[in-house]
């Protein structure tokens, strides 16, 4: 999909209201996807959090047909925090857990929808994206309990808030990724957790990788890391 249709299709998920993220994010979710297949990258797209399911056809509109794309959510209640989180977390939790929070364009919270897997679902198909047609995977779960990869990662965007849920992405993504493969951050400028999760697991690490900060934060892998090295805390 060209550059102008793409930019078309985030002006029609923004305005649906698919996506907490602006437009601007959404766009430079496209652009990544689109240098990923310029750059032949190998490996799998992948999702960790998709709310409505916005930027994961802004990332199906941007991957080529045949590149396998997996999301992964809980599509539902979203799960607690926990010690290693931040008052902003808990805050926000509890209005997420008291039934209040409001949702996108002050429309139900997408936590509080009976069946949001078959509406995320459908949402990709009324924009032309047929799961299984565009090779597009869904998995609902925990993270813990539903996210395993056993194949070259070459894009993934993590966009699940709290550390523990971080956490598990980055142990079981990362070292699937392809070098200059990419990781968008989405939460480490918003949620404490987030942030102290992305924080330790490079901690060790940043030789490894260039960290650039656009409207998200990007993390690419810039050369292998040794085989002896643990990916875990």
């Amino acid at each position: 999909m060209s550059s102008e249709l793409i930019s078309a299709l985030i002006s029609r998920v923004s305005k649906q209201g698919l996506s907490y993220l602006d437009k601007a994010a959404l766009a430079e979710l496209g652009e990544t996807v689109i240098a990923i297949e310029e750059q032949q990258i190998p490996g799998i797209v992948l999702e960790a959090g998709c709310a409505l399911g916005g930027s994961g056809i802004v990332i199906a509109a941007s991957k080529a047909l045949s590149r396998d794309f997996y999301i992964y959510d809980v599509f539902g209640m979203i799960p607690p925090p926990s010690r290693h989180d931040g008052a902003d977390v808990f805050e926000r939790y509890a209005l997420i857990k008291s039934g209040k929070s409001s949702g996108i364009n002050g429309e139900m919270y997408y936590g509080y929808e009976n069946d949001l897997y078959e509406k995320v679902r459908k949402n990709f198909k009324d924009f032309g994206f047929d799961p299984a047609q565009q090779n597009i995977h869904f998995t609902k779960g925990l993270y813990e309990h539903s996210l395993h990869v056993h194949s070259s990662v070459a894009f993934a965007h993590i966009d699940c808030d709290w550390y523990e849920s971080v956490t598990t992405c980055l142990q079981r993504i990362e070292p699937w990724l392809a070098t200059n493969g990419i990781l968008v951050i989405d939460d480490y400028d918003t949620w404490s957790g987030c942030r102290t999760a992305v924080d330790e697991y490079f901690s060790d690490k940043k030789k490894h990788f260039s960290f650039e900060r656009k409207s998200r934060l990007h993390i690419k892998k810039i050369s292998a890391e040794p085989k002896h090295e643990n990916h875990h805390f």
